[in-house]
């Protein structure tokens, strides 16, 4: 363990200190900064949920879900390990963003990022391409930033993944149609079905719903 720690701060240096550029350093305080909280991907979950007409309830509400389960574990794992953040016990480090007064361990960007990269993925293979950029760059944005040792984000990935294969292994549709009308602000823009009996198919727009129709009868 303690071989791993000291490579795991060598990394760090080598990464925070040396692998750096003046013209990265707005990019990756962008990128660190939209990811913060996971407010990009509470964005796109909330996209889904405005195309719900087109795409049903299930992948915005599955997005929700996962990012709410990822925060769980992180919020586990954080005061179990309570590692220090690196300006707090190293020196010379390029902190370019203000320090958060949580624990280290693990990065909870990586995990937002990667649990929304995973679910995407699985919902829609072919967001593969733009998520997983995304996911690398916001988790890697946290080392250049000078916020987490590199340890802590492949620890916030792994996490991620598990809790993306924890989600969807959850009746998601189920809960989407019981818990979304007791949410006011996900309520206002969406309108839910009234009967008792919970639909088996998503949602989709009466013209598609006819374009199906007329390609059977033809």
């Amino acid at each position: 363990m303690d071989a791993l720690l000291s490579f795991d701060r060598w990394l760090f240096y080598w990464l925070n200190t040396q692998l750096y550029s003046p013209v990265l350093d707005p990019l990756m305080i962008l990128a660190t900064r939209i990811s913060d909280k996971g407010i990009f991907w509470f964005i796109v979950a909330f996209v889904l949920l405005w195309q719900r007409r087109r795409l049903g309830l299930r992948p915005g509400v599955t997005l929700l879900v996962g990012i709410g389960i990822g925060g769980v574990l992180e919020n586990i794992f954080k005061p179990l390990i309570s590692r220090p953040r690196p300006p707090l016990v190293e020196d010379t480090v390029r902190q370019l963003v203000e320090l958060p007064i949580s624990h280290s361990f693990p990065s909870g960007h990586a995990v937002s990022s990667f649990v929304s990269m995973y679910v995407l993925y699985r919902l829609f293979p072919r967001t593969l391409w733009w998520a997983l950029p995304c996911a690398l760059i916001m988790s890697y944005s946290r080392i250049y930033v000078g916020v987490h040792y590199p340890l802590d984000v492949v620890a916030g990935a792994l996490i991620g993944i598990m809790a993306g294969m924890i989600t969807m292994r959850l009746p998601i549709r189920k809960l989407a149609y019981r818990i979304v009308p007791h949410i006011p602000i996900v309520r206002r823009f969406i309108i839910l079905p009234t009967p008792d009996n919970i639909p088996s198919v998503p949602l989709r727009h009466p013209k598609v719903v006819q374009r199906e129709e007329e390609k059977r009868t033809n």
